[in-house]
C-alpha cells in the first residue's frame, strides 16, 4: 500500500464500489471513470394468490339455531347434574329422574329469553327481508332491533324480579354481572348484543384489494386487524356468556340442602365454554376469511432486524411510500432491517405488523391450531366417557361430543 499504510480490517474485504466518500472516489475509481452509483430499486413482483377452495359456510340463522339448541340442552343437562334423583331404588320416594319441584321456573324463563335473543333477532330480520320492500328494510330493521331490545330487557327485568323474590337479594348480581362486562367491551351499542360479526358500522366488510401502493396496503391491514380483533372479542364474550348462564348460573341458584358433584358440574361448565369457543371460531374464522387475511399479509411483508448494523454500508432509507423488494437492506432510525416476503410495505420495528404477518403468512396456521384443539378436546371427552359409569355423566359427555364432531367435519 502507498506510504506503507494498511486499510482497516472492516474495509479490506469490501468491494470498492461499496466504499462511499473520498476513499471510493480517489483510490479505487479508475482514471476518467465515473463514481460508482447504487442501482435503483426494482418494483417487486406482486404476490401470487392461490384460489381458496369452495367450502360451504353456515348461514347466521342456521348457526344461531344450532347454538340455541346446544345452550338450552346444556343448561338442561346442568340441571340434571344438580337435581337428579335415585328413582330406580326400591325405597326411593321420587318417581321421576329429576326433582322438577326444586327448579325455579322464573330462572328457566330468564335463561330461555337471554339465550334465544340472537335467534329471535335473525328470524325477525328474515321476515322483514321477505315482507318489506328493499328500500324500507333498513328502517324496518332498526325499528325491530329497538323494539326487540326493549322487549327483552323488560322480560329479563320481570324474570329477575321474581327470581329475587325466591332467593337472596345478592343472587341478583349473578344474573346482572355479565352486563357490566358487556358495557366495558362494547360500550352502549345494541348491535353486538344481537349480531356476531357485522356489528361495527364504521368498519367495512373484510375485503382484500391487490395493490402496489404501500399506504393503501397498510390501511387495509389496519382495517383487517380491527375486524379480526372485534371477531375475537365477540368469540370470547359469547363463549363465556353461554357457559356462564348455561352452566354457572344454575349452580348459583341451587338450594343449600342440595348435594351434587361439584367436580362434574364445574367440568360441564368448562366443556360448554370450550365447545362454544370451537363453534364460534369455526363460524367466524372460516377458511375464506383466513384467506383474506393471508393475502393481505403477503402484500404487507415483514422486516428482519440486522444485528451487525455498524459493519453494513446501507444507502437506502425507509420511505413509507415505497414498496420494497425481497432482501433489500434499509436504514430506519439507527437500525438496519432486511425485507422479508415477496414484497414489503410494512413499517420496520412495528410489532403490530410483525404479529399480523407472523400469524397470517401461512393460511393454514389458524386452522391447524384449531384442529389440534379439536383433537385434544375430543380425546379428553372420549377418555372421560370411557371411564364414567353414571347415566347423567354419559348423557352430558355424549351431547358435548355431538357438537364438537359436527364442527370438526367442517374443516
Amino acid at each position: 500500500m502507498p506510504n506503507n499504510r494498511r486499510l482497516p480490517r472492516t474495509i479490506r474485504n469490501v468491494d470498492p464500489s461499496m466504499i462511499p466518500g473520498f476513499i471510493g472516489e480517489s483510490r479505487y475509481a479508475s482514471l476518467g471513470a465515473k463514481v460508482p452509483t447504487v442501482p435503483a430499486l426494482e418494483q417487486p413482483p406482486a404476490p401470487k394468490h392461490f384460489p381458496c377452495p369452495s367450502i360451504p359456510i353456515d348461514t347466521d340463522l342456521h348457526f344461531e339455531l344450532i347454538m340455541f339448541f346446544f345452550t338450552i340442552v346444556s343448561s338442561a343437562l346442568q340441571f340434571i347434574h344438580l337435581y337428579r334423583s335415585v328413582w330406580w331404588t326400591p325405597n326411593s320416594h321420587a318417581h321421576q329422574a329429576i326433582k322438577f319441584y326444586l327448579i325455579d321456573e322464573n330462572l328457566l324463563s330468564f335463561l330461555f329469553v337471554l339465550l334465544s335473543r340472537r335467534l329471535m333477532y335473525l328470524l325477525g330480520n328474515k321476515v322483514i327481508d321477505i315482507l318489506i320492500p328493499p328500500r324500507y328494510q333498513c328502517m324496518a330493521n332498526l325499528i325491530y332491533r329497538v323494539f326487540l331490545a326493549i322487549a327483552l330487557f323488560v322480560l329479563l327485568g320481570i324474570c329477575t324480579f321474581f327470581v329475587v323474590q325466591n332467593n337472596v337479594f345478592m343472587n341478583m348480581f349473578y344474573l346482572c354481572y355479565p352486563i357490566s362486562v358487556y358495557f366495558v367491551l362494547f360500550g352502549f351499542k345494541i348491535i353486538p348484543f344481537f349480531e356476531l360479526a357485522n356489528w361495527d358500522t364504521e368498519t367495512l366488510p373484510p375485503l382484500h384489494a391487490c395493490t402496489t401502493i404501500a399506504n393503501d396496503i397498510r390501511q387495509e391491514v389496519e382495517k383487517l386487524k380491527g375486524n379480526f380483533n372485534s371477531r375475537l372479542k365477540q368469540i370470547l364474550f359469547s363463549s363465556v356468556l353461554n357457559a356462564y348462564y348455561s352452566g354457572f348460573v344454575p349452580c348459583c341458584f341451587a338450594q343449600n340442602y342440595v348435594h351434587y358433584d361439584v367436580y362434574w358440574a364445574a367440568q360441564h361448565t368448562v366443556f360448554i365454554f370450550l365447545s362454544c369457543f370451537v363453534a364460534y371460531c369455526c363460524h367466524m374464522l372460516h377458511p375464506r376469511y383466513c384467506d383474506i387475511l393471508h393475502r393481505s399479509a403477503l402484500h404487507l411483508g415483514n422486516w428482519d432486524k440486522m444485528e451487525t448494523r455498524n459493519m453494513l454500508l446501507v444507502n437506502n432509507k425507509w420511505n413509507e411510500e415505497t414498496l420494497w423488494p425481497h432482501g433489500v437492506l434499509v436504514r430506519y432510525g439507527k437500525d438496519v432491517y432486511r425485507a422479508q416476503g415477496e414484497c414489503n410495505s410494512s413499517e420496520p420495528g412495528s410489532t403490530t405488523y410483525s404479529r399480523f404477518y407472523a400469524l397470517f403468512k401461512n393460511p393454514s396456521s389458524t386452522l391447524k391450531y384449531l384442529l389440534l384443539f379439536h383433537a385434544f378436546l375430543v380425546t379428553w371427552q372420549l377418555y372421560l366417557l370411557f371411564f364414567t359409569t353414571y347415566w347423567h355423566n354419559i348423557a352430558s359427555l355424549s351431547f358435548m361430543l355431538f357438537l364438537i364432531i359436527i364442527y370438526c367435519t367442517k374443516f
